[in-house]
């Protein structure tokens, strides 16, 4: 519905470029106007406030300033209208003047426009280059949302760019996305527009978070693995696959990350540890580590027995074993195990408590790194039990 004021009032629109102005700083695309002639008067003849859509029907020729008396009287109005699309003469009129009762227009007003300067609408949109913090952004699955100071108006502006590569889990570690870029500061060319005095995105034509890909993440995965678990830096023993749960996907999971971190190059124990893993019962236990030093605990079943073995990744320290009673006992033996790291090995190994062996390493036997002395002296503690 119209307001009284808008009623049956004659209006001049002036288009520019891509855009059909209603006021000084208010426009709408080109392309949402049918029905538009230039350089006619138009009388205003229905709103849709559903749809924000006006309705106008074309009146003759318009004064070339005609635009102005329309700009100055009625532009702020249609920009609080929010009016989003307008049809000239739609067939909805002739409804319209079907189903109302009869109605005699008043005669059309004649206006004397007095000559005013040719100012042509201020332009709504700008593109500026602005710089924000990989820190201070949010990643969810196929978008990146941050903030931007637009000091040109004043205006903290909420943007968000779409990446199908992004991931949720993406959030966790974005402190290694900015170490792959080299700088916690990232520039975006943004488009803006001023809505309502309100500046909003349009789009964003460059982005250094725009080129995050696959082989980006597997760089972000490196990273993470190397700092976050190489670090040594843990207290606790826990799960492989609990441990990496924030960069879990298709390619990344427990498995993998234990392959990655035994390669031949990586360390000495590479046979040791995977000849472990080979035999881990995992319906007992999951794939644990720990650090100080980097290790892991192995759970492993021979027969009726069960044995949890402690092997470290890089240090020369000796494997640990212990002969459970059950398989509650696995969560007793771990906090043994964080007790055993403070430097009480020896002081432990004095005691020679029933069911707990340790094998020195003995990397003289060149071979594989002593793997096959080691292995032997293993299977004939598990194999005599």
């Amino acid at each position: 519905m119209l307001p009284p004021e808008l009623t049956d009032i004659i209006i001049a629109l002036l288009r520019q470029e891509d855009h059909v102005f209603l006021g000084w700083e208010y426009g709408i695309p080109a392309e949402s106007v049918s029905g538009y002639i230039a350089g006619q008067l138009f009388r205003v003849k229905d709103y849709d406030e559903l749809n924000h859509v006006l309705y106008l029907k074309p009146e003759g020729n318009a004064p070339g300033n005609a635009y102005h008396d329309t700009f100055n009287r009625y532009g702020k109005m249609f920009a609080s209208m929010e009016v989003k699309r307008i049809v000239i003469s739609n067939p909805r009129m002739l409804v319209l003047k079907q189903t109302a009762p009869a109605y005699f227009p008043p005669p059309v007003p004649q206006y004397h426009f007095e000559p005013q300067p040719q100012a042509p609408p201020r332009s709504t949109r700008f593109t500026d280059i602005l710089t924000f913090d990989i820190r201070d952004a949010v990643f969810d699955d196929g978008i990146i949302k941050f903030q931007v100071k637009v000091k040109s108006v004043g205006q903290n502006v909420d943007v968000a760019i779409n990446n199908h590569a992004v991931k949720k889990y993406f959030d966790s570690v974005k402190n290694y996305i900015w170490k792959l870029f080299g700088s916690k500061k990232t520039s975006c060319t943004i488009t803006f527009d001023m809505q309502f005095s309100k500046c909003v995105p349009v789009s964003v034509d460059s982005c250094d978070l725009l080129h995050l890909d696959e082989t980006i993440l597997h760089n972000i995965q490196e990273s993470w693995v190397d700092q976050y678990i190489l670090s040594g830096d843990r207290e606790d023993i826990m799960a492989l696959d609990d441990l990496i749960e924030p960069l879990k996907d298709g390619s990344l999971n427990g498995e993998s990350l234990f392959n990655h971190l035994v390669q031949e190059t990586k360390t000495k124990h590479h046979h040791h540890l995977r000849y472990l893993s080979a035999r881990q019962a995992i319906d007992l236990q999951k794939l644990s580590i720990t650090g100080k030093p980097i290790s892991f605990a192995f759970v492993i079943r021979e027969k009726e027995n069960i044995f949890l073995v402690w092997e470290t990744y890089l240090t020369q320290e000796a494997t640990y074993i212990w002969k459970l009673t059950a398989a509650a006992d696995i969560k007793k033996t771990y906090g043994l195990i964080l007790e055993m790291r403070k430097g009480k090995r020896m002081m432990y190994r004095k005691k020679k408590e029933d069911g707990f062996y340790f094998i020195e390493h003995d990397y003289q036997e060149q071979k594989m790194n002593g793997f096959l002395k080691w292995k032997e002296e293993l299977e004939k503690i598990i194999g005599n039990e």
